[in-house]
């Protein structure tokens, strides 16, 4: 194959925490820089050690929305025992000129627990909406009411907000039972919204 037909991977629809010791699934898909079709063609996906532990061939179709990215929907093992992990997607044939693409994800515990959060601002008292909550590797974002549900597992984490032209601390949290958090968010100025990083 000429350098000029090369081939790119893509890796999306990634779950953010997977759960220990369980399948999730993911997406994966090829281009040819030509357009060419590359219907059934192999990607696996390894593990950081190496060891492949998925694959697939790519469908007959591209992706809706797309001249021409092929792809394949997989189910990958997640591990038991690391908060993280990393795995390299790749094609199968070293004939196809393919350069592999890597992803990590976030490994957590099965939620067993409902995190209810309520975030307004500190000073007018309104509920905030947007605000994108993360509690460790799990995450949500506000409604207009300024509420939302996480699932969460047990354990120590660290509960950050963020919100455009708004500041809060971060602050540990414990999960360990079903729960409901009130938390206030201080608006900056519009004139200096990054006024907190500045020193």
């Amino acid at each position: 194959m000429s350098n000029a037909d090369t081939i790119s991977l893509a890796v999306w629809d990634v779950p953010v925490p997977v759960v220990a010791g369980e399948k999730f699934a993911i997406k994966v898909g090829a281009k040819a820089s030509s357009g060419r079709a590359l219907t059934g063609a192999r990607v696996e996906v390894s593990d950081a050690n190496g060891v492949v532990v998925a694959s697939g061939a790519l469908g007959g179709a591209p992706l809706a929305g797309t001249e021409a990215l092929y792809w394949a929907a997989l189910e990958v093992p997640a591990p038991r025992d690391r908060e993280t992990a990393d795995y390299t997607a790749r094609l199968e044939s070293a004939s196809l000129d393919a350069v592999p693409t890597r992803f990590s994800v976030a490994v957590a515990a099965r939620p067993a627990y409902t995190l209810t959060v309520t975030v307004t601002e500190r000073d007018t008292k309104e509920a905030l909406d947007g605000v994108e909550i993360r509690v460790g590797p799990f995450h949500a974002r506000t409604d207009k009411a300024g509420r939302a549900e996480l699932r969460v597992s047990r354990g120590d984490f660290q509960l950050q907000l963020w919100r455009t032209a708004h500041i809060a601390e971060p602050q540990p949290v414990r999960v360990g039972r079903d729960d409901s958090l009130e938390l206030t968010m201080v608006h900056v100025p519009e004139e200096h919204p990054d006024a907190r990083w500045v020193r």
